[in-house]
This record gives C-alpha cells, sequence and structure tokens, in this order.
C-alpha cells in the first residue's frame, strides 16, 4: 500500500511540475529512460524525450495552463487518471495563431508502472473540445442542437437492457446500461458506455474484466435494480461468476465476458471496448427498452421481408 501510495505521490508531484510549472526535468523521475507514451488504441507513440518536447509546445501555446487531476484508481503496477486541463491559449499551437481564448480539455491517462516508474503510457482525450476551443472546427456552433431534442429522439430508438458487471476486488459492482453495441464479429468485439458519475465506473478502469447480461423479459425487477443507486444490488437478485470472474446475471437471455482493450473518453462517459472471451445465449425473450419503457417483444408478430 505505501509503494501505490508513493507512486500516486509521485505522479501528482511530477504532473504539476512539468504541465503546471514547465519543468519537464521533473518527468524524469517519474518515467522510466525506456518509457513509451500512446495517443489512443492506434496513436503514434512518443519517448521520453518526444513526450517532454510536447509538454513544452503546449506550455508555450498556453503559459497559465493548469491541470486538475480528478480521479487516481490503481491497481497493482496500473494507475489510471482522470483529469481537467485549462488554460489561454496565449502562443501559436497546431499552427493557429494566439486567440486569447480559454481552453479546457478533459481525458484520461493509464500507465503501467515498473517499480518506482512508468512505463507505459495511453492518453485519450476529447479532441473535439480543444478544436473547437481554438476555432479550428466550428461544429459547436453550426450544430447546436436542443438537448431536449435529442433525447426525443434517442427515445424513438429501441434497444435491449443490459447489466454491466464487474469483479472489484472481490465485490462485484454493476450497472444497468442500453449504450452496448457489437464492434465486429472477427475478432469477436463489444463496446459499452458508462457515465462518469456511475459508481461502478472507477471500479471498471480497474478492472480487466467487463461482463453483460443480457436481460430477459422476465428480468424487469432486475433492470430496476441495476437502474438504481445502492450498495449492494447483488444482494437481491441471483448471479454467478463467469470463467473469468465477472459476475453474470442468472437468467438472463444472453451473457458475454469482455476482456477490457481500450477506456475512451467521450463527454460525460467513457467508452469501454474489449474482446469477448466467452459468451452464451438461450431462447428466452429479451427485455426491451423504448422511450422511458420496457416491453416484452415476445407476443409480437416478426414482419415478413
Amino acid at each position: 500500500m505505501t509503494h501505490t501510495l508513493d507512486r500516486t505521490s509521485l505522479l501528482r508531484s511530477a504532473w504539476r511540475a512539468a504541465w503546471d510549472q514547465g519543468r519537464v526535468d521533473a518527468l524524469d523521475d517519474l518515467l522510466s529512460p525506456s518509457y513509451v507514451r500512446r495517443r489512443g488504441p492506434a496513436g503514434a507513440t512518443q519517448n521520453r524525450d518526444q513526450f517532454k518536447d510536447s509538454v513544452r509546445a503546449v506550455r508555450e501555446a498556453f503559459p497559465d495552463l493548469r491541470t486538475e487531476i480528478e480521479d487516481v484508481v490503481e491497481d497493482g503496477d496500473r494507475v489510471a487518471v482522470r483529469w481537467r486541463s485549462t488554460g489561454r491559449h496565449t502562443g501559436a499551437f497546431l499552427g493557429v495563431p494566439p486567440t486569447g481564448k480559454p481552453v479546457e480539455v478533459s481525458g484520461a491517462t493509464f500507465a503501467r508502472f515498473e517499480g518506482p516508474a512508468v512505463a507505459e503510457e495511453w492518453v485519450t482525450f476529447d479532441s473535439r473540445q480543444l478544436l473547437e476551443a481554438l476555432g479550428i472546427i466550428t461544429t459547436a456552433q453550426q450544430a447546436a442542437v436542443d438537448p431536449d431534442l435529442v433525447r426525443g429522439v434517442h427515445r424513438k430508438f429501441i434497444t435491449g437492457v443490459t447489466v454491466v458487471t464487474t469483479d472489484d476486488d472481490g465485490t462485484p459492482r454493476g450497472l444497468a446500461c442500453n449504450a452496448f453495441s457489437s464492434i465486429s464479429l472477427d475478432p469477436p468485439m463489444v463496446l459499452v458506455c458508462v457515465q462518469h458519475s456511475s459508481a461502478t465506473h472507477p471500479a471498471l478502469h480497474r478492472a480487466s474484466h467487463l461482463g453483460i447480461s443480457i436481460l430477459a423479459a422476465d428480468q424487469l425487477d432486475v433492470a430496476k435494480t441495476f437502474a438504481a443507486k445502492g450498495d449492494d444490488k447483488f444482494a437481491r437478485i441471483s448471479w454467478t461468476p463467469g470463467a473469468f470472474g465477472a459476475p453474470l446475471i442468472d437468467g438472463s437471455c444472453a451473457q458475454l465476458e469482455v476482456e477490457i482493450g481500450e477506456r475512451l473518453e467521450a463527454g460525460s462517459h467513457t467508452v469501454f471496448t474489449g474482446r469477448v472471451v466467452s459468451a452464451r445465449h438461450g431462447d428466452l425473450a429479451p427485455l426491451v427498452y423504448s422511450g422511458g419503457g420496457f416491453f416484452d417483444i415476445s407476443h409480437t408478430a416478426p414482419l415478413p421481408w
């Protein structure tokens, strides 16, 4: 535990010195000589010196930069950091002359330690925030839509109902989620979107695997349990650990276990993507959600096509 606290303290100290004060040599105490940094799932890599150069470039464009670490989640040799940076654009950046505009960008960094030093980092943030603030793109102004109107559109989309779960060091965690989608079948990959305010969100950042249980039509009570806030939702339902440790809801019409790959920051949510490592399904009809209500489609007739 002391070692973990030392890592967190070192990380906070080095970030404050480098990003807020421009003392990039402080990163030498945090990053190993063989350090590799990646932006997104397929981004170009940076070594330690290249990363320091990029910090200098950001500091020149935003000399009053301040980076707030909002959350730190540790799991063994891995640390997840959710952060928010603010500053005023008073120097050229990405070919854009100084605009004097205030800029705010939020994102997440995932670090793997080797001993006391970071060997690898993956960073993800919503670059649209930065590009819009600098005036490089103007989607926000051109496509501004009343949120209630967008919400009404979403209510027309019919989805299934899933419970997304994970094992949090022996404690099962989970939430009801309809933001679930297949990405590909070869390899088999899926995604789920989880709001930052969810009590399960930190556990998913710590986890290596998550479970997805697609609820059956007779499991409305399960959907209500996991849609509400509560300390021990699992005490009220029947569940079984999957082959990879994720809690799976008994009686659901389909189940997946997923090895988490990327954690991508997108507005108020994190998108968790990963590879399917176990799967099963039965003949039960699924519970369906639309327009704020739940439906049993087992009594409906398919349309001919």
